[in-house]
């Protein structure tokens, strides 16, 4: 059995590759280019990015390592059109998009279902931590580590053959892997900031696609003005740091409103809902008009119940208040299986 594994150079993929050839299969190793090699030579990394030149040199040193091919597919302007142009214009329109699931959906599966397709392979795989039983997705063992939340808008096709080595694994016990079968990036920092802002400078990446941020008021729910930011895109809902004020308590942003280019502050009660609208709601499963179910509004969250109303817009009530962040994903659940998901839209 063939089965095409994407390969970011980190240790996550790395382990699966070695898990799958262990178990017998015939694994070809993909590794996707998302960004200009000359786009990360123009900053001093402080904090670990993937599709880097150095992860496509830890894919290759890995795959020559488990005896394994390997290809390096360049999917940078596809990433620019589909991810990093549609994370700008959220930004925009005053919400906070998830790159990564949009990446997920728009680059990284469909293209691997393609080259396993081309290849005539039976399985395409990643090192996501969720797990695949009897075709649906479920949350990984490690719940601290799961990342089937990251899945939530990846088309229902281009998860019907997927494998996902490392469900049953804890971060440490997959390192420990690497470690023994003398994987040299078997300690390697994990991913933290959005990858194609390696050094998190946000107002550096709107600069560079000559979006203009203009200084504007902080306003309180009550209308008082109470402070100055420096353009609303570099500012998002639940927002707690970064604000330059002094009031003598704990504030957040509420809202950032794009017309009158202003940022709302106030108490974190505020924030937290008991209801929301969801929009491009994907489902992985067939579900009826209206289901009692589990949610995440983020990846490190806790699952919380809630029912739904499927629609145009989709409605979330929850059965205990969270703090959505719009633009942001909302992935269901039951009983520990991805049902789905969406993005969670502006009020």
């Amino acid at each position: 059995m063939k089965v095409v594994i994407a390969m970011s150079g980190g240790v996550d993929s790395a382990v699966s590759a070695l898990i799958l050839k262990s178990k017998g299969y015939e694994v070809v190793g993909v590794h996707f280019k998302t960004e200009r090699d000359v786009f990360f030579s123009k900053f001093t990394l402080t904090h670990k990015v993937c599709c880097s030149p150095d992860d496509t040199i830890d894919a290759k040193k890995t795959a020559k390592k488990l005896g394994i091919e390997m290809q390096v597919i360049d999917l940078h302007e596809d990433f620019e059109k589909s991810v990093i142009n549609e994370f700008a214009k959220g930004y925009m329109k005053g919400i906070t998009p998830n790159p990564c699931t949009l990446c997920n959906r728009k680059i990284k599966f469909s293209t691997l279902r393609k080259i396993a397709e081309e290849t005539y392979s039976d399985f395409w795989a990643t090192g996501h931590y969720a797990m695949v039983e009897n075709g649906r997705i479920r949350m990984a063992r490690d719940k601290k580590k799961d990342q089937s939340y990251f899945l939530a808008l990846v088309k229902k096709e281009d998860l019907k053959h997927l494998i996902l080595p490392l469900g049953n694994f804890s971060k440490s016990e997959v390192r420990f892997i690497a470690k023994t079968n003398q994987l040299k990036i078997s300690s390697k920092p994990d991913s933290q900031d959005v990858c194609f802002i390696p050094d998190g400078n946000m107002e550096r990446f709107f600069r560079s696609r000559h979006i203009k941020l203009s200084p504007g008021p902080i306003i309180t729910t009550d209308g008082e003005v109470i402070g100055e930011h420096h353009g609303y895109q570099l500012y998002a809902v639940g927002q707690r740091k970064g604000l330059g004020l002094a009031v003598g308590h704990r504030i957040y942003i509420l809202d950032v409103d794009p017309r009158r280019n202003a940022v709302i502050v106030g108490e974190r009660e505020k924030l937290l809902k008991d209801r929301i609208f969801v929009r491009d709601v994907n489902l992985l499963e067939d579900l009826s008009a209206e289901v009692d179910c589990e949610c995440k509004v983020r990846s490190t969250a806790n699952v919380v119940p809630c029912h739904v109303k499927f629609g145009n817009p989709t409605e979330v009530t929850f059965l205990k208040a969270v703090i959505p962040v719009p633009g942001q994903i909302i992935a269901f659940y039951k009983e520990g299986y991805l049902l789905g998901g969406g993005i969670m839209a502006k009020s």
